[in-house]
C-alpha cells in the first residue's frame, strides 16, 4: 500500500473539489505519518481501518496518476535505499519481499538492481495485487503476490534477505523476525522528507538492528537496517 501525497498532485488535478480533498489528505497523512511509526498507534484497529479504507476506496483505482503526478521523482528516495542495499550485499541478495507493494512500483525497481532475486509482493488488500501483477508482468524475475497483513507476514523466521516497504505502516518487530542475518529492511516515505532524522530514530530506539541509517532525499527520506551480520553472511556497510 502507498500512501499517495504530493504538491504536485494537487496542481495537476482538475476538479476543484478532488483537489482539496487531495491537498487535506497530504497534509492529513503528513502529520500522522510519525505516529504509524509507533507500534502501539499503528497495531489499533482504527488506524488499520482508516489506511486501509484510503488505500482501497479513495485512492486504489488513482495510483498510477498519482505516481505519474510526481514527474520522476517518486522512486528517488527507494533508489538511494537500493543502491546502499546493493553496495551493502552486493549479488547475495536472493530473497526480496516488497511490503505493501501497491501498483509494484517497488517491486518494478527492486528487481533492476536486483535481476536474480526471488520477489514476494504482499498487499492486504486484493485489489493492489490485481495491479502489481498487471504493472509487473513484464519482469523476469520469479514474483509471487501474496494476500497478507503486513503485521503477521506468512514467512518462516530468518528467511527474507531484503525486506522493502513504502508509504506504509512499518511493523519493524516483524520485519526483524523475517529477515535473516545480515538481512536488511529499507523503509521509505516519497513525501515526508522533514521527519528522515525522526524515522531513523525511531528505528534506532526499537533495538532490532545492528546499523541502522538513512537520509532525506529529495521530497522524502529512505531508513536503511540491518540485523547482526555474520562475515559469512551478507555484508557490512563500509
Amino acid at each position: 500500500m502507498t500512501v499517495p501525497y504530493s504538491h504536485n498532485i494537487v496542481l495537476q488535478m482538475g476538479n476543484p473539489i478532488i483537489r482539496l480533498g487531495l491537498f487535506l489528505s497530504q497534509i492529513l497523512f503528513s502529520i500522522i505519518t510519525p505516529f504509524l511509526l509507533m507500534p502501539k498507534i499503528a497495531k489499533l484497529s482504527i488506524t488499520r481501518f482508516f489506511i486501509s479504507f484510503c488505500f482501497g476506496r479513495a485512492y486504489g483505482n488513482r495510483y498510477q496518476s498519482i505516481i505519474d503526478s510526481f514527474q520522476g521523482r517518486y522512486g528517488l528516495a527507494m533508489a538511494e535505499g537500493l543502491a546502499k542495499a546493493k553496495e551493502i550485499a552486493g549479488d547475495k541478495i536472493s530473497v526480496v519481499v516488497d511490503c505493501g507493494t501497491g501498483t509494484g512500483f517497488v517491486t518494478k525497481q527492486a528487481a533492476k538492481q536486483f535481476p536474480h532475486a526471488t520477489f514476494i509482493a504482499f498487499d492486504i488488500l486484493y485489489g493492489m495485487l490485481t495491479q502489481a501483477r498487471n504493472n509487473c508482468k513484464d519482469i523476469a524475475a520469479d514474483i509471487f503476490y501474496v494476500q497478507a497483513d503486513a503485521f503477521a507476514l506468512p514467512l518462516a523466521n530468518d528467511s527474507v534477505d531484503l525486506l522493502l516497504v513504502q508509504n506504509t505502516m512499518p511493523c519493524f518487530a516483524e520485519f526483524a523476525r523475517v529477515c535473516r542475518s545480515g538481512g536488511m529492511v529499507i523503509y521509505v516515505d516519497t513525501s515526508a522528507g522533514w521527519i528522515a532524522h525522526l524515522a531513523k530514530r525511531l528505528v534506532e530506539k526499537y533495538q532490532l538492528f545492528e546499523t541502522v541509517m538513512g537520509e532525506r532525499v529529495d521530497l522524502g527520506f529512505y531508513v536503511l537496517a540491518q540485523k547482526t551480520c555474520n562475515d559469512k553472511e551478507l555484508g557490512k556497510p563500509q
